[in-house]
């Protein structure tokens, strides 16, 4: 039986790293019938499953037609009424509000969400309280690094989402300062620059101001854009050490098998990816050579790998 777990751990965790979504789906699956009384393989295909509605075209028509929300409901609110695992229960939650609000339940969404602790109660934020020495340390960085995520994450996502119009209370130039500032704040405590796993973020938020700086017909700036987002997919493609080096973060490790991603590839192959839906913008402009270097550059470098696909 431990063989077994140990197997359904590590695969998984490859799985998730590795973008694959579809067998690490089936893979728990398999696991949910083998071991139905172990609550975080519940928890994990419910997570999974909700991937798909964000997923690929096809991923998101077979999450409708699969009635995924149906069974993640199901899922969580199975582990709800058996576990006693706080994490677990936690999970559970966080995805039964997510699967309400989708299917347009709110009433329910907002019952559980209210059930919930606030911020300043929540497990981190006790625990720096309550630790001491270098297990104090290693929480309160820890805390500084999700507290400065949170806000840089919604900073980008008020700018951005189309749901509630709320992007479109903003000129392009104001969501332009509001991702500088989010990626300001990263820096603030990742100055060495040494962002780890948030590289991929900082870089994905350069190429957004580079998307917005071609709405402004701003070319030079959204090269140097396109640029910068490429040093940071090279340095998280380049990753060997995972321990962050700022003082502010310096008793903490990047975990590589702790974070999903729904598609195969690299994040150069992401950027390479995109990049083929920002060319034309640079057609007939001084720019367009630097923009070529570019993208020449990075289908060199993921010349041997699969290529992305999101659609």
């Amino acid at each position: 039986m431990a063989e077994r777990e140990e197997y359904y751990d590590t695969t998984y965790e490859q799985y998730r790293r590795d973008g694959k979504l579809v067998l690490r789906r089936e893979l728990m699956e398999q696991a949910v019938r083998e071991f139905p009384h172990k609550h975080h393989y519940r928890m994990n295909l419910a997570e999974d499953l909700e991937a798909y509605a964000d997923g690929t075209r096809a991923q998101r028509q077979e999450y409708a037609e699969g009635e995924f929300s149906c069974r993640i409901r199901r899922l969580c609110q199975r582990v709800l009424e058996e576990s006693r695992d706080s994490r677990e229960r936690c999970r559970g939650v966080k995805f039964l509000c997510s699967s309400y609000v989708s299917a347009g339940n709110l009433p329910e969404a907002l019952g559980l969400a209210q059930e919930a602790w606030d911020m300043e109660h929540c497990r981190e934020v006790l625990l720096g309280q309550i630790l001491s020495g270098e297990e104090k340390l290693h929480q309160l960085q820890e805390n500084v690094l999700k507290a400065v995520d949170y806000a840089a994450t919604t900073l980008v996502n008020m700018v951005f989402r189309k749901d509630e119009g709320l992007a479109d209370r903003f000129s392009d130039e104001e969501k332009i300062q509001y991702i500088l500032a989010a990626n300001r704040l990263y820096e603030m405590v990742m100055p060495d620059g040494n962002h780890q796993f948030y590289h991929r973020i900082v870089g994905w938020n350069y190429r957004r101001l580079a998307e917005l700086s071609l709405l402004k017909e701003d070319r030079r700036e959204a090269v140097r854009y396109l640029q910068l987002a490429e040093e940071e997919a090279c340095a998280f493609d380049g990753l060997e050490e995972f321990r962050y080096t700022s003082p502010m973060l310096n008793r903490l490790e990047f975990r590589p098998e702790d974070y999903a991603k729904c598609w195969e590839g690299s994040e150069r192959g992401m950027l390479y990816y995109r990049l083929k839906e920002l060319e034309g913008y640079f057609a007939g402009s001084e720019e367009l050579e630097e923009f070529r270097k570019l993208t020449e550059r990075l289908e060199d470098a993921v010349a041997q790998e699969a290529p992305v696909q999101i659609e």
